[in-house]
C-alpha cells in the first residue's frame, strides 16, 4: 500500500535518518507519487511540506523532471503537475498489458445510461490501481483519475478485489496493514473485512456507502480472466440524492448485464 494508506507512529529520529539516506532517485520518485495525489498540482513549498524535504532539493527534483517532460510547470497558478512523459509511460503500461480500447468505449456507454462516474481498477502486485475513468459532466464530481492507487478496506475497487484473492494471502495480507477510519462507515478491523470479502463473493458484487466520504455511493463488480481468476473490478460512483436506494440496485444491475462482455476483452 502507498505511505498514505497506513498510519503508523515512526520516531523523528528514525524518519530524518531514512530521509538522509534517500538516494535522488528515490527522492524523485517521490515526489512523482505526490503529484500523483490530491490536488494534483503543488507549489514547490507545498511539495517540501509534504515530502519532508528542503526547497532546494525538491526544486532541483523538479527542473530535472521538467527536462524529461514527467511533471511540468503552470505559470498562471506556480504550480507543477504531472507531465505528458509520465502519461507515455501509463499508455505503455496499458499496451504491454494488451488492454483493449474497446474497454473504455463500453465504460463510456455504461456512464452515458447511468449518467453517473465509471472505471475500472486491477491488482497488480499488492498495488490496486485505477486504469480507465470516466467522469460525468457534472457540477460536483468525484475527481478519480487512472493511476490513482486505493485502499482495500473502502470503496467497491479495494475490497472487490481483495475478496476474490486466495484466503491465505488475504489473511497475510490483512496482518501486516493498519487502515485508518476515515469515514464513519469506513472498515478497518481485519475481522468485519474478512466478513466483507465473504459477503462480496457470496453476492457478487460489492457496495460502498459514505465508506470514501459522506454521501459518496456506489456498486462494483468483479471481472474474472479466461482462466476464471479475478483481473479486475468495474464500478460507478456517485453523489447521494433522493432515490438513492432504487439508483443504487439499477446500477448494480446495469454493471452486471455489462459483465460477460467486458471480461472478453480481458487481457
Amino acid at each position: 500500500m502507498d505511505r498514505e494508506t497506513r498510519s503508523q507512529k515512526v520516531s523523528p529520529d528514525k524518519v530524518n535518518a531514512e530521509k538522509e539516506s534517500l538516494t535522488s532517485i528515490d527522492k524523485a520518485l517521490i515526489i512523482l507519487e505526490t503529484l500523483g495525489s490530491d490536488p494534483y498540482e503543488y507549489k514547490v513549498q507545498a511539495l517540501a511540506q509534504k515530502t519532508g524535504f528542503n526547497r532546494s532539493t525538491v526544486y532541483r527534483m523538479l527542473r530535472t523532471l521538467e527536462s524529461h517532460h514527467l511533471v511540468v510547470y503552470e505559470s498562471e497558478t506556480d504550480r507543477y503537475k504531472i507531465g505528458p512523459g509520465m502519461y507515455h509511460i501509463g499508455a505503455t503500461y496499458l499496451y504491454n498489458h494488451n488492454y483493449s480500447n474497446k474497454i473504455q468505449d463500453i465504460l463510456s456507454e455504461i456512464s452515458d445510461i447511468t449518467k453517473e462516474s465509471v472505471g475500472m481498477a486491477v491488482k497488480d502486485g499488492d498495488k490496486i490501481i485505477s486504469i480507465f475513468e470516466i467522469e460525468v459532466h457534472q457540477p460536483m464530481k468525484l475527481n478519480d483519475v487512472p493511476g490513482r492507487y486505493f485502499t482495500v478496506n473502502k470503496g467497491n475497487y479495494g475490497k472487490c478485489i481483495m475478496a476474490y484473492q486466495d484466503p491465505e494471502y488475504i489473511d497475510r495480507f490483512l496482518d501486516t496493514q493498519t487502515f485508518e477510519k476515515t469515514c464513519p462507515r469506513t472498515l478497518t478491523e481485519k475481522e468485519e473485512l474478512l466478513e466483507e470479502y465473504s459477503r462480496i463473493r457470496a453476492q457478487g458484487y460489492s457496495e460502498s456507502i459514505d465508506e470514501l466520504g459522506i454521501d459518496i455511493l456506489g456498486a462494483g463488480v468483479p471481472l474474472f480472466d479466461k482462466r476464471g481468476k479475478i483481473k479486475a473490478c468495474v464500478a460507478v460512483a456517485f453523489f447521494r440524492d433522493d432515490g438513492w436506494e432504487e439508483k443504487l440496485v439499477n446500477i448494480r444491475n446495469i454493471l452486471l448485464s455489462y459483465k460477460k462482455e467486458l471480461e472478453k476483452y480481458l487481457p
